[in-house]
């Protein structure tokens, strides 16, 4: 997927010369100088969910997209390779060699009354996983559909000129599949199905500021899936710190880094028809991990239009494997208001 990569650069290359053309050319009304006196909420990179709330009476529609690259086996903090996996030295007869997820995110927000936004997100996946025998021998496995439908809601508890505090919940309802198959009508392994098979409840908490041109953040929440689906399993809860920070570079744009860090815990249950002595990634017991991300981010706001993206890649990674290890990922954003 390289022609991403370069995709990527060239648009971040482009729309940060349009917004600098776009500050030489805004006079009194962003000031331009060394320190933007830009008027507007608090804001953050669009890989953040929950950030803000609108007017009362006011709508956003939305669209994300997310493309995760993985590649290469890793056990705790240390990479791993095919031979150490696969038999006859090691306890494999399948594994995972590389794996791309997208991933296609649809919004709407609504805010009823002042300091609280609704929301709902439905997820589009598609998934493709390389595998290699022991044999040698590599095929391809691929899912697509829609996921877990998100009902959200983002209250202000508390707000002054250029700060804000904000408490987020968000319901998960089990509408995304955990029956895919291959070719042969067997279940693909887990990280291959497109929901969670359960109710998930996401709650959260958010703070962001902004001076003088700088903008700052930082938000921690956690998944937490109620019931066993009906494949006998239940998701592991997942954990979430990151902050962020941002510099103005005119009135409608700005750049950010952020940094993120996720925690995941083990399946608990299995899927009966999964044979974990068959290939890692049928193992439940080996879905654990801890990631950290450091990921660049370039915004561009315009009366109701806002255009943004990330990329980045992870600075620590530690998995219960073997796993196959992330290598970078991209997000991008069109968000609309009235």
């Amino acid at each position: 997927m390289n022609w991403l990569k370069v995709c990527a650069v060239v648009f971040v290359c482009s729309l940060s010369a349009w917004s600098a053309e776009q500050c030489a050319s805004c006079g009194t009304d962003c000031g331009c100088g060394e320190i933007c006196e830009c008027n507007h909420e608090p804001r953050a990179p669009i890989g953040v969910m929950g950030d803000h709330v609108h007017h009362q009476g006011g709508w956003m529609v939305s669209y994300r997209y997310m493309f995760m690259s993985m590649e290469g086996l890793r056990d705790g903090t240390s990479s791993v390779s095919l031979d150490q996996v696969l038999m006859p030295t090691g306890t494999y007869m399948m594994a995972p060699v590389s794996m791309d997820m997208q991933m296609h995110m649809f919004g709407a927000m609504y805010t009823p009354i002042n300091n609280l936004t609704v929301g709902l997100m439905l997820p589009y996946k598609v998934n493709k996983m390389e595998m290699q025998a022991m044999s040698g021998v590599r095929s391809e496995m691929d899912s697509s559909g829609f996921g877990d439908l998100k009902l959200s809601g983002n209250y202000r508890l508390w707000s002054s000129s250029a700060q804000q505090l904000l408490f987020n919940l968000a319901l998960s309802f089990p509408t995304g599949s955990i029956d895919e198959e291959n070719a042969a009508g067997q279940h693909l392994p887990y990280p291959m199905q497109l929901g969670s098979g359960s109710y998930g409840l996401i709650p959260g908490i958010t703070y962001s500021g902004l001076s003088n041109g700088w903008g700052w953040g930082a938000q921690a929440n956690g998944t937490f899936y109620l019931n066993e689906n009906d494949n006998d399993y239940t998701l592991g809860n997942r954990y979430g710190l990151q902050a962020w920070g941002l510099r103005d570079l005119c009135k409608s744009s700005a750049l950010s880094l952020r940094l993120s860090g996720n925690r995941v815990e083990n399946i608990h249950g299995a899927d009966p028809t999964l044979n974990p002595m068959m290939t890692p990634v049928a193992d439940p017991n080996l879905r654990a991990g801890t990631q950290v991300d450091l990921l660049a981010g370039i915004d561009y706001r315009k009366n109701f239009m806002r255009l943004a993206l990330e990329a980045g890649l992870p600075v620590y990674q530690e998995l219960d494997g073997p796993q196959l290890e992330t290598d970078w990922k991209v997000i991008a954003g069109l968000q609309l208001s009235f």
